[in-house]
């Protein structure tokens, strides 16, 4: 029973952007995929919770990009889960080649009921003999992000299928590339991202159209996505 799912990657063209780089995206994408590949072997993945009639949620995203791989380059992705609290469970990421680290994560994960999406408990989620590891990706707290801004409408989207999970909601990745999609690749060159932290609030549906709104400040930038209803979706941090 591994504490740490490491898997090797080849950047392919479908998770690179305009500049043959690995995307923002697809970073959160090789980190959803490494959890659900060590949740499987860990009994807690899709399959063993689809026969408890359980489903995991994202809450929370952070993730960090120190640089971008490039296509057709090789690279080891990491994950690994802090101890559960009551109701919730941190996981952490790691994206790495032979030249260091490439990209941090750490996500924060609930448990609901699949029919009722009544929220679960977390703790004791693990089998038992799973050694936690102390090592934390990203040591620092989520940020507190508040919508009571206004801000500058940057776009609108409206929610296909391709865009929707299992639970039928927007994909927490989706959200991601959807906020990527909401610049040009001449404003991605000059952001230089290097930082991205979403806090998922209420569930968006295919066919909703969400409006994006940004609030720049001196060291980055806030954009809240809103659903048709008034109500706020995510909220997104970039630096």
């Amino acid at each position: 029973m591994e504490s740490v799912f490491e898997k090797e990657q080849i950047i392919l063209p479908s998770l690179c952007d305009y500049n043959a780089k690995l995307s923002i995206s697809a970073i959160a994408g090789l980190f959803m995929d490494a959890a659900m590949y060590h949740a499987e072997t860990l009994g807690v993945g899709f399959t063993g919770f689809n026969e408890r009639g359980l489903f995991w949620i994202a809450a929370r995203t952070k993730i960090k990009i120190l640089r971008r791989a490039d296509m057709a380059k090789t690279v080891k992705v990491s994950t690994w889960p802090e101890e559960a609290g009551i109701l919730k469970c941190n996981r952490d990421y790691e994206i790495s080649d032979d030249n260091g680290i490439i990209a941090l994560g750490k996500t924060e994960w609930a448990i609901i009921d699949a029919k009722t999406h009544v929220p679960q408990k977390a703790k004791g989620i693990y089998p038992e003999g799973l050694v936690i590891t102390d090592k934390t990706a990203i040591p620092e707290p989520f940020s507190v992000m508040k919508d009571d801004f206004e801000g500058e409408l940057k776009g609108r989207y409206t929610v296909r299928s391709i865009d929707t999970d299992y639970g039928r909601h927007m994909n927490n990745v989706a959200y991601i590339k959807a906020v990527e999609g909401l610049f040009s690749s001449k404003e991605l060159d000059e952001l230089k991202i290097s930082e991205l932290e979403i806090h998922y609030k209420n569930p968006s549906f295919e066919g909703e159209t969400i409006s994006f709104y940004i609030k720049k400040e001196e060291d980055f930038m806030n954009i809240k996505i809103v659903k048709e209803d008034g109500s706020t979706s995510a909220l997104v941090r970039i630096h």
